[in-house]
């Protein structure tokens, strides 16, 4: 969205002019989750953003561009490939198109199956035990940190194997930041150029390098009982090179402690703000966890609890836009989209659009109970649509289903400065400023 507005997006495609020079990245940059949501409410189901970029709003165009056209668009152009080769992780499954896509997904997909979502739920069950055991009722605490501790030994635990070192998990946590860098970086400059950032940004990328090799040569990459998502990368048809490898961990830690991480974070505030959901919440949580040994609880036995976080991920979900490149010509209701195009489509405002949501903004959990809400498919897509839905979402919603239900049924949290919490639409939809107090019920 760096140029402004121009015919080459699609001719007829109506949508906002912005600066002469910059188009609508000042406006885009100061508040991205309003500007696409304006843009919405203002142009309708398509809109030009820029130049060469376009937005879909109609759910049946958001289900037709990642479901039934899925194949006709890449994940990145050459262009952004060749650029960030060196900066980000483009031999991942997640950047990866066409045959490569399909190869990578297949070598993983077996590893994602229920018995990882089992092992889920009991992992969380002894991490929930380590964090909660140091709240003390009315001693504010950091929700963000210390929730991220939590997701993070999940993470690492899940992927590399039970017994993973106190020492080996901090090393992974002094990573997390760098590799966010790393996937969001953006290639202003040649390469060659010594900016301080580039800099930074090599020593990370050895450190990350020296770091995720290792772990692809640990005892629990031999056992697929004990570390199956490592195991099934490393001994995977065909095998990865080192360099994929390393690609395929770093985006898997990213993309597992992140959204795990957001959406355990959000679902709390909303919990917080709604303290008659909260009661439900935890008497569900209470009987589920009494009704099984050990201290685990079973999905079924959290349907309530399932809806809250879903509805959650329907306001704040981790993943707020989606963009793909055009290969050929398309057409979307009535608009042609030009070849060489990237659309976007925008899970914030998709799942607030009054023409399908009733209340589109109330937090309204009850509305997924049942057979659940009468909406578009291209409606609600938290974890993506088609092919390409990520591949570690059931995972993902068993985790933070049953870290929220172990939070809630043991404390109340109330907001310290909920003035303060806002959205920032980084890599993820991060929480920012969320201090709470626990107190027992």
């Amino acid at each position: 969205m760096t140029t402004a507005a121009s015919p080459s997006a699609g001719t007829g495609i109506p949508g906002p002019g912005g600066d002469k020079y910059l188009g609508n990245l000042h406006a885009f940059s100061t508040d991205p989750l309003g500007f696409l949501t304006e843009c919405s409410r203002t142009y309708g189901d398509v809109v030009r953003l820029g130049a060469n970029n376009v937005l879909l709003t109609s759910p049946g165009d958001v289900e037709r561009m990642l479901v039934d056209r899925n194949a006709k668009f890449s994940k990145a152009s050459a262009d952004t490939r060749r650029g960030s080769r060196r900066q980000g992780f483009p031999l991942s499954t997640m950047n990866s198109d066409g045959a490569t896509w399909q190869a990578k997904r297949h070598r993983m997909q077996p590893a994602f199956g229920r018995k990882l979502s089992t092992k889920a739920a009991e992992i969380v069950a002894d991490q929930g035990e380590r964090m909660l055991a140091g709240w003390r009722p009315g001693t504010p605490r950091d929700l963000q940190d210390d929730v991220s501790v939590l997701t993070l030994r999940l993470v690492t635990s899940l992927m590399f194997g039970d017994e993973f070192s106190e020492e080996d998990t901090a090393e992974i946590a002094r990573l997390v930041a760098p590799i966010m860098d790393l996937s969001t970086s953006p290639v202003l400059l040649p390469e060659w150029v010594p900016t301080p950032r580039k800099l930074r940004i090599r020593r990370s990328m050895a450190r990350v390098d020296r770091t995720l090799r290792a772990l692809a040569a640990s005892p629990a990459a031999a056992d697929p009982d004990r570390a199956p998502v490592l195991h099934a990368l490393v001994h995977g048809d065909p095998p990865p090179t080192p360099d994929e490898l390393r690609d395929e961990l770093a985006t898997l830690i990213m993309a597992g402690f992140e959204t795990t991480n957001d959406a355990v974070v959000w679902t709390s505030v909303l919990l917080a703000r709604h303290p008659e959901i909260a009661e439900r919440v935890r008497a569900e949580a209470e009987a589920a966890f009494a009704a099984t040994p050990a201290g685990l609880a079973r999905m079924e036995a959290l349907p309530y609890t399932n809806a809250v976080v879903r509805e959650s991920l329907r306001l704040y979900s981790p993943v707020w836009l989606t963009s793909r490149d055009a290969m050929e010509d398309m057409e979307f209701s009535g608009h042609i989209v030009p070849a060489g195009t990237t659309v976007t489509v925008s899970q914030w405002v998709a799942h607030r659009d009054p023409r399908h949501w009733e209340d589109a903004e109330e937090f309204r959990p009850e509305r997924w109970l049942g057979k659940g809400p009468s909406v578009p498919r291209g409606s609600y897509f938290p974890f993506g649509l088609g092919p390409r839905v990520c591949i570690g979402a059931a995972v993902a919603t068993t985790e933070t289903v049953h870290i929220v239900a172990d939070i809630w049924r043991r404390f109340r949290l109330d907001l310290v400065h909920p003035e303060r919490i806002r959205p920032r639409p980084a890599l993820a939809l991060q929480p920012m400023g969320v201090e709470v107090v626990p107190r027992r019920w």
